[in-house]
């Protein structure tokens, strides 16, 4: 029978306290490319160095898909700091044809690939660390992932489940569920524009792609029908998902074959999976309670028990790798930190194998989000951009993503729009510069990534183009803006069904709104004679300053595209402001507008995320020629 964890379970045990993020000093982690076999796909990973003494029990951390890896990506950086500084080694991966790891979702037989990487992850694991025991913390697909692996013979000896189902369609289910919910549909729409079924039969979640064939295979998975023997020597931890059972068929199927089964609480996981950026909230609680069951069930219980070695030719950890294009351009990788006092900015650099041309691109974080970009734009566009010879350096920057520094401090928009993420990105250039790459560069961003961009661009020559996507303000006005827009908007939205559901399920908190009026309450302080112009007409006071921006960027012989798609604030306001009309006056910039209904702040709709890399390529085309005319 299975034991029982709850908040309490034992006055005694030994408790690995969770810190917040950024306190505290993290464990030292290193970015790596794990590959089995010279021609084989390789997985990039984080790997946590465990303090001292360590134990001989390590951690292969399995994320989930889609949004929920975004979403909760800080989060279990911080998990695996926790556990790391509690003397567990921790290995954090991205799945083959997601995240850094190469690959992509449309490639073929996604599921063997993604097990045959939780495998490969985990015998280097094994053999880097010489641990007794795999421990695999999985995640909503990531546990199934994780499960599927340890039956098909990976040297993983134990397992902690959270959220996850015994079927695959389950998993499937829940992920367009989870979309429906994000997006309601128009009345006259038969799907929301957050999931949408494409030609090729490939289905969209929230912006991240499953193949029609890896939909297939998820349909066919069933943990509870695989034979496990294996599991006779695991211990598993099953953790319920705020407040709801575990999968019942996928507990009675690791108690048939006879593992040491324990079901725990897990609440927290919808605030922590599905919240909206930077809002997600780390689950320090179950965070406690895993580190609680690891030490009490496995470091202590089974000294001196060997787990299931890892046989065979131990894969190989590299610094860097090389990845072949679907052209057969093959395109290498190479993660990079830089140091800097906030917060070490961490990156990877793809570069050709083989000849460069005189450009390097730079894809700066879409706000709170990890490097990969949304929906992992940056990481399609850093490769193909290689491919042509352009190397191109995606970054996360201080609080974001794998870069130290405090995140809780995102959640205040002014902290995006200060000179500390400028001197960042300005580094970020001198250090790609001192590396050898040529001095003329291509900056990308979306929304605080699309301001950055066009702020650095203005004030340094050596960026020749600027993309932004969806740009929260062109030029900075303390906020007031968009905290008018934002208190706007609540109104409405207060009448709407899908609010409060969302508000229910800890996935949207008045928070946001409170910080709105309280910079609007600080700007009638301020500014009580003109408050009434800046709410009529917001950012009218900066409108000398936007046409100061774009005579910077005529003057200086800069291009740039600033991309708008659906109800996008700030192209409401340049519209209404009239500041779009004249645009012929600079050639050099193009203002694009994608129509649609609704919210497209992070071009989820493949639509819109093709449309995007078509102008982002438009705008390389445009450089190239610059280049290959011997122009600035």
């Amino acid at each position: 029978m299975a034991s029982v964890l709850r908040k309490q379970m034992n006055s005694q045990s030994v408790r690995i306290p969770s810190a917040p993020t950024g306190a505290g000093e993290p464990s030292a982690a290193k970015a790596l490319y794990i590959r089995d076999r010279e021609e084989g796909p390789a997985v990039f990973a984080i790997f946590h160095e465990p303090a001292q003494p360590a134990h001989d029990v390590a951690i292969l951390m399995c994320p989930p898909f889609g949004w929920e890896d975004m979403c909760s990506y800080r989060a279990r950086r911080e998990w695996a700091d926790s556990l790391a500084a509690g003397g567990f080694a921790v290995l954090r991966i991205d799945l083959p044809g997601s995240g850094d790891s190469p690959g992509g979702p449309c490639d073929p037989e996604r599921l063997r690939a993604w097990t045959e990487g939780a495998d490969t992850a985990a015998r280097w694991l094994s053999n880097a660390t010489g641990a007794r025991r795999i421990a695999a913390i999985g995640i909503g697909l990531g546990g199934a992932i994780a499960y599927n692996a340890l039956v098909a013979g990976a040297p993983i000896d134990d397992l902690v489940l959270w959220g996850t189902s015994a079927r695959g369609k389950t998993h499937l289910r829940e992920l367009r569920a989870f979309s429906y919910m994000e997006t309601p549909a128009e009345p006259d729409a038969e799907t929301p524009a957050n999931v949408q079924d494409t030609d090729d039969g490939s289905l969209a979640v929230a912006g991240y792609v499953l193949s029609e064939e890896t939909q297939r295979e998820l349909q066919e998975l069933d943990l509870a029908e695989l034979p496990a023997a294996r599991l006779g020597s695991a211990h598993v931890l099953l953790l319920e998902r705020d407040g709801r059972p575990v999968d019942a068929r996928l507990k009675s199927a690791i108690e048939h074959h006879g593992a040491k089964l324990t079901v725990g609480e897990g609440d927290g996981y919808a605030t922590m999976m599905m919240a909206e950026l930077p809002h997600s909230v780390s689950a320090h609680a179950v965070f406690d309670r895993v580190s609680e069951w690891l030490l009490e069930e496995i470091v202590a219980t089974e000294a001196g028990a060997n787990g299931t070695p890892a046989g065979g030719e131990p894969p190989r950890g590299e610094s860097s790798t090389e990845i072949s294009m679907p052209d057969g351009t093959r395109v290498r990788e190479t993660a990079i930190t830089i140091e800097h006092p906030l917060g070490n900015p961490i990156g990877i650099l793809t570069e050709p194998v083989g000849p460069t041309v005189g450009l390097c691109a730079v894809w700066l974080n879409a706000g709170p989000q990890r490097r990969i970009g949304p929906n992992r734009m940056w990481v399609e566009a850093a490769r193909r951009w290689a491919a042509q010879g352009v190397p191109s350096f995606r970054v996360d920057l201080a609080g974001i993503g794998d870069a130290e520094g405090d995140s809780r401090k995102l959640l205040e928009i002014a902290s995006y729009y200060t000179d500390g993420y400028l001197d960042q990105v300005r580094l970020v250039l001198d250090t790609l510069e001192a590396r050898g790459l040529t001095p003329r560069f291509i900056l990308g961003g979306l929304c605080a990534g699309a301001y950055w961009s066009l702020r650095i661009a203005q004030e340094d020559t050596r960026v020749s183009a600027a993309a932004a996507l969806n740009p929260g303000y062109v030029v900075y006005d303390g906020g007031l803006s968009n905290a008018i827009g934002q208190s706007r908007e609540l109104g409405p939205r207060l009448l709407e069904r899908s609010t409060w559901a969302r508000l229910l399920r800890g996935q949207f908190t008045p928070s946001s709104h409170l910080r709105a009026l309280r910079t609007i309450l600080t700007a009638m302080a301020r500014r009580a004679l003109r408050l009434p112009r800046r709410i009529l007409s917001p950012g009218a006071g900066s409108e000398n300053e936007v046409t100061q921006l774009f005579d910077r960027l005529s003057e200086q012989d800069q291009h740039a595209l600033i991309l708008f798609a659906g109800e996008e604030r700030l192209y409401r306001e340049l519209l209404a402001g009239g500041r779009l009309t004249g645009l012929e006056r600079w050639p050099n910039i193009s203002v694009e507008h994608i129509p649609m209904a609704g919210d497209m702040h992070t071009l989820r709709p493949p639509m819109l995320q093709r449309e995007g890399h078509r102008l982002l390529d438009e705008l390389l085309q445009g450089e190239l020629a610059r280049v290959s005319a011997g122009r600035r």
